[in-house]
């Protein structure tokens, strides 16, 4: 099995101790280089599994300039067997970097691709929704653990649906999972795994000019946003308790709305049938 862990190199500012108000009190010095959490509790689910099987080729994917070699190394050291860069300088948004990641990606045919939930820079929780799409790979958001099924086709994760609910998925691969606070303790490199990553080549792939992750454009047409309500002001001659309900309130009309109920793909269905009805779709 081949998987392919995407890894984001960031600036990750942790202090204030410059003077300029024009910098917003940021000095040089007060900017780190790091790898982003997320990603690297990703690459210890996809060294979890290596360690389990031993037969798994982990390929970690980095984008960018390399700001933070040593910090991959480190990160490589778990499990890492190869180490790629898509360099580039150019400033994308997410959509425009997953069409590159999966142009590179996709020629490599892994079975699963791992990458953090969100980046700690931009907090956006998009890559791997778009990866996922620009793949035509089924996908899982914020996966804590996940599972190997027999014949290598499919696995089993698990993941967060809040107050203390777990969902427990099977997805037939490949696939594309974002990892959300795993619940695997990091494989602990030896002296000889930190020698090897130390020593690990790195592959660079640039993009070339046939490389057209697409753009997105809006040709919806959206109604302006409705005016606020215009709230009458409060009989001051009302008793106390209805001033109070008034207030609290703010109307006397009743809240229109309609429950969804039942299980997320009906209330999927019905956010969609209600968004198409008012034009938004």
């Amino acid at each position: 099995m081949k998987i392919v862990v995407c890894v984001k190199q960031i600036y990750y500012t942790y202090a204030r101790t410059g003077l300029e108000p024009e910098e917003h009190y940021l000095a040089p010095e007060d900017r780190i280089c790091k790898i982003n959490d997320c990603d690297e509790e990703a690459m210890a689910l996809a060294a979890g599994l290596k360690v389990l099987h031993g037969d798994l080729e982990i390929i970690m994917v980095t984008m960018g300039s390399m700001i933070a070699e040593n910090e991959l190394r480190r990160c490589a050291a778990s499990g890492a067997d190869t180490i790629v860069q898509i360099d580039h300088t150019d400033t994308m948004d997410t959509w425009t970097k997953s069409g590159i990641l999966a142009h590179f990606i996709r020629p490599m045919a892994p079975d699963l691709v791992l990458c953090g939930k969100e980046s700690q820079d931009t907090r956006n929780g998009q890559m791997g929704a778009f990866l996922a799409h620009r793949l035509g790979w089924a996908f899982v958001s914020g996966i804590t653990s996940l599972n190997i099924n027999g014949g290598n086709d499919s696995m089993t994760v698990q993941r967060n649906a809040g107050r203390g609910t777990r969902e427990i998925i099977e997805c037939a691969l490949p696939a594309v999972f974002s990892v959300n606070h795993a619940w695997i303790q990091p494989h602990l490199p030896t002296f000889d795994d930190k020698k090897r990553a130390q020593s690990l080549p790195i592959k660079k792939l640039y993009i070339s000019e046939d490389v057209e992750p697409g753009k997105v454009i809006s040709e919806g047409v959206f109604p302006p946003r409705p005016r606020p309500k215009q709230v009458p002001e409060i009989d001051a001659g009302l008793e106390a308790y209805d001033r109070i309900d008034l207030m609290l309130k703010g109307t006397r009309m009743e809240k229109k709305g309609v429950m969804l109920e039942g299980n997320p793909e009906s209330q999927v269905e019905g956010i969609i049938s209600f968004l198409k009805e008012r034009g938004f779709l």
